[in-house]
């Protein structure tokens, strides 16, 4: 269920590109936007391969491609005969990098159609042509990579699969950048503000509507149908918009939110969240002794199903991808930010880390473990 993090790198990325439009500030530089991307995810993302290629996937590598494919994100691009074990969940990789490289032109895009416009309001309505156009590529692209006789393909896992969850952030950063353009509150900040979690009652039904699968047939792990599929496209669609609207309203506080988003252990996950969510695949094999580094070619893990204990298996996974990921972002992922802020290394030792934006003020404006990228997708 990678939705809501799609659609929060839509709406935070997008944001100040809405602004240029909107209010008339400076236009990001997007050698900086692009470097500063990179530079959070790349680290953590090839200190995996690191270890997963060749320590999980050792006897299955035939060619130079099968290590280069990985390290060029092309892995699910062309993913004929490309050796999988333990980086499946990365595909968002390769999804999240090509939206960092579409997003200049989107917003160019967008600038060009709304530049025209005499009011905010009217600017802002003429960015979402751009974003409605994200929509329907996503409606098409689930309803073609589902069709019967398309069967199971990586195709699921491309970009324009989500291209409707990027488009929902962005929203949200246009209406953002609209409110703060407008000498008035817009109605619907109102509400929020004064209900800060009215938002977020339709949360639980919708989880549980996604999970139960009305149309389909949960846990089975088998191909879904089409209809399933969009029904899902648009449940998670309104479970993304309904949790993250209240994080862009100035003043929508609460005594809940505010315990939730600024708790120490909250702000601490959101760091290592990336690397937790890289590394939770490398140890579910490790906990089932499965991969190149115990002398056997690796099976696909869901040929363990009823063969181990969830509680376990749960355990285990989160408590040693959190110590991973922890060691990730300290000692690899942070200091190359830090590097990277300061285009080298500074006297005196390293400058305090860039503040990451965190899901905690609403005035200040991933994940769980992802379908497994086979032939079965679950």
């Amino acid at each position: 269920m990678p939705s809501p993090f799609f659609a929060l790198s839509g709406m935070m990325l997008y944001k100040p590109y809405a602004r240029v439009t909107i209010s008339g500030t400076k236009r990001p530089a997007t050698g900086r936007f692009l470097k500063r991307r990179a530079l959070r995810i790349l680290p953590a993302y090839y200190l995996l391969l690191v270890f997963a290629i060749p320590g999980y996937n050792w006897f299955e590598i035939d060619s130079v491609s099968d290590v280069l494919r990985p390290v060029l994100l092309m892995h699910f691009y062309l993913p004929e005969g490309q050796p999988m074990h333990g980086i499946e969940p990365t595909w968002t990789v390769p999804a999240e990098f090509t939206f960092y490289l579409a997003l200049p032109l989107i917003a160019w895009i967008g600038h060009r159609l709304a530049r025209g416009g005499s009011t905010p309001g009217q600017k802002a309505r003429r960015l979402l042509l751009p974003l409605a156009a994200l929509e329907v590529m996503a409606i098409g692209w689930v309803t073609y990579t589902n069709l019967p006789s398309t069967g199971a393909t990586m195709q699921w896992y491309w970009p324009p699969y989500y291209a409707g969850c990027f488009a929902a952030g962005m929203a949200l950063a246009i209406y953002s950048a609209y409110a703060e353009a407008t000498p008035g509150t817009p109605g619907f900040y109102r509400f929020v503000i004064r209900r800060p979690l009215i938002c977020w009652v339709p949360l639980i039904p919708l989880y549980l509507l996604y999970a139960t699968k009305p149309i389909g047939i949960p846990g089975m792990g088998d191909n879904a149908a089409l209809a399933q599929e969009l029904v899902d496209h648009f449940i998670l669609t309104s479970f993304t918009l309904l949790l993250l609207a209240p994080m862009t309203v100035p003043g929508a506080e609460s005594r809940f939110s505010d315990a939730l988003f600024t708790s120490k252990p909250i702000l601490f996950l959101g760091q290592i969240s990336l690397g937790v969510y890289l590394w939770h695949e490398i140890v579910i094999n490790l906990w089932l002794r499965n991969g190149s580094i115990f002398g056997k070619s690796p099976v696909p893990t869901p040929e363990f199903r009823g063969d181990m204990g969830f509680w376990e298996l749960f355990l285990f996974t989160i408590s040693i991808s959190v110590v991973l990921a922890t060691i990730s972002f300290y000692l690899v992922e942070k200091p190359l930010i830090r590097f990277g802020e300061r285009g080298g290394p500074p006297r005196g030792g390293l400058p305090p880390a860039p503040a990451e934006p965190a899901l905690r003020l609403p005035d200040q404006r991933r994940p769980d473990s992802s379908p497994e990228p086979t032939a079965e997708r679950t």
